[in-house]
């Protein structure tokens, strides 16, 4: 009988969780009450799982639910406090804050208890709630999250954030990364895949030296990742707007968890899904983001965020954030895609020369060149569907071709600002420390990038004698001007200025992409742009006519990050 036509369950069989467990249960719909309260997967009423098979499946999924159990029953223990201190509970329990006074004798003692804010409303109502239920009450926010959560929440912050944005250091006038912070503590699901990153890279620093503490990370780990996933799905349901600012970062969150921790494309669907929520908030005035008034006109007309509300101004940080890191994401993805950005459309309204979205301050590069880049990725899916219709317009493409090059020489590559940079063989990396403004190294060499990109895309891995300036310019500075703690902002520039290297300059690569700070245990995904390398310079040694199509035929599930 195949599984669409199996009869649902009835009456007293239960779910197939507590069957699996040989627990009564309550048959509550759609999930039982039972499992709920134990935060583990409830397989419901349907046909019969297919990892029911009385053998190493069930097993597994047996062991795996007993861990989850044992982990949530331990932390309600140790999470218990003297009801005589009552504290606010912060992390993500309930949808709803809650406050309780007690005062069945005078000497009794009043508490304040709170849940965070839910991911409904905007980060400036849910601030205003809580300090009002505060003051109404008498007490002091007192905010408690749990001790092995502590440990995680301040892993995310000092280790993997920086690793996934390396450049991005806000200044005190900025408000550092307090926007980051509170947006974490106010979004469930954002919390919860930030507890979910962290604990897989603790798990993945420490899974050689001690396993006990190894395997509680994995359960901690996966319980946590279900949450996020359960909130997300949430999310994506309900018909009035909320929090999307947080529940998008969230997402994001999400793609860069597949990415660290898979071999496959998940992360793909992740970032998209996160860019289609931005597209579309941005389609609809960012009502979908459920930001204070202040801060949506702020952001719709992009004026400065001067003397703002402190929860204004975090709003519109948190936002924009969000815009830079996303347009980063699209053009990054679309290189090895060989596909148009996403947000190509978007990129040119939102991005100004004036605007309050910076890459620089994000990502450490310019905007300019980052937005020709998405031109040229964008000109080369146009051009290679052209061909393959046989609509192809030969003028009209080497004008897009010309114009983009001129921009790029324009903006980045004249004489001048190059004979700024003083380019000397004389120069040692150490030298550099004295530089003023770390961005125009960084930007030269996504400059270069972007000429070479555009030649790839023009005549494949021919005529490459037409960027014979570029490529020694580019191989010099990453000698001789670009410190090696920089990298991690350069492996867009060092996958393409690589694949085009001499042969006597491929051991610069190699040496890169085999070392830190390029290497980090988090960073998995990075493994792969070395073998790829090393495969383009193999075709290119044994055959001529190489073009750059092929070379994306090894990129599918590559995101130079």
């Amino acid at each position: 009988m195949s599984s669409l036509h199996r009869p649902l369950l009835r009456g007293k069989q239960g779910c197939w969780t507590c069957r699996l467990r040989k627990k009564k249960c309550d048959e509550g719909r759609p999930h039982c009450s039972t499992c709920e309260s134990l935060s583990i997967t409830c397989y419901a009423y349907g046909a019969k799982p297919d990892w029911m098979d009385n053998g190493e499946k069930e097993r597994a999924v047996a062991k795996s639910i007993k861990d989850i159990v044992k982990y949530t029953s331990r932390r309600k223990r140790t999470s218990q406090l003297p009801k005589e201190r009552e504290p606010i509970v912060l992390a993500p329990k309930s949808s709803s804050a809650s406050v309780e006074n007690t005062s069945s004798n005078p000497g009794s003692h009043r508490t304040h208890k709170s849940t965070p804010p839910s991911d409904h409303g905007s980060l400036h109502q849910n601030a205003r709630m809580d300090e009002a239920h505060a003051l109404h009450n008498g007490s002091d926010l007192l905010f408690y999250v749990p001790a092995d959560e502590s440990t995680l929440l301040i892993h995310f912050l000092d280790h993997v954030f920086p690793l996934q944005y390396p450049m991005y250091q806000p200044g005190i006038l900025d408000g550092g990364r307090g926007w980051l912070l509170a947006l974490i503590l106010r979004t469930k699901s954002l919390y919860y895949v930030a507890l979910a990153i962290s604990a897989h890279h603790r798990r993945t620093i420490m899974q050689t030296k001690i396993s006990h503490v190894c395997r509680a990370l994995e359960v901690q780990e996966a319980q946590h990742l279900e949450n996020c996933l359960k909130l997300v799905n949430e999310f994506a349901q309900v018909a009035c707007p909320y929090n999307g600012l947080g529940v998008t970062n969230a997402v994001i969150q999400l793609g860069y968890y597949e990415l660290f921790s898979s071999d496959g494309s998940a992360w793909k669907a992740h970032f998209r899904a996160a860019m289609r929520m931005y597209q579309r908030g941005y389609k609809e005035d960012l009502c979908n983001f459920a930001l204070s008034e202040e801060a949506r006109k702020i952001l719709l007309e992009d004026r400065p965020d001067a003397n703002l509300d402190p929860a204004v101004a975090e709003e519109v940080r948190s936002h924009i954030f969000l815009a830079a890191s996303l347009i980063w994401l699209d053009i990054l993805s679309s290189i090895t895609a060989g596909t148009a950005p996403y947000l190509q459309s978007f990129h040119f309204r939102v991005v100004t020369p004036d605007s309050q979205i910076n890459l620089k301050k994000v990502m450490g590069c310019q905007n300019w060149v980052i937005l020709q880049i998405g031109r040229i990725a964008a000109l080369h899916e146009n051009w290679t569907q052209a061909l393959d219709n046989g609509n192809a317009d030969c003028k009209a493409f080497q004008d897009t071709v010309s114009d983009i090059s001129k921009e790029i020489q324009l903006c980045g590559l004249t004489q001048t600002t190059l004979d700024e940079l003083n380019i000397s063989e004389n120069l040692c990396v150490t030298a550099y420390n004295a530089a003023p403004d770390y961005s125009m190294l960084i930007t030269h060499m996504f400059a270069y990038m972007a000429s070479i990109y555009l030649h790839l895309i023009t005549y494949g891995f021919n005529k490459l004698e037409l960027v014979d300036r570029i490529i020694p310019e580019a191989m010099k500075m990453l000698h001789t001007r670009i410190p090696v703690h920089f990298l991690p902002a350069l492996v867009a520039p060092l996958f393409v200025v690589g694949c085009v290297a001499k042969q006597e300059d491929q051991q610069y690569f190699r040496n890169a992409f085999e070392s830190p700070p390029l290497v980090d245990s988090l960073l998995k995904h990075r493994g792969r742009i070395l073998p790829v390398l090393e495969e383009v310079w193999r075709q290119r040694r044994g055959a001529t006519g190489v073009a750059w199509k092929d070379c994306l035929e090894l990129t599918k599930e590559v995101l130079l990050l």
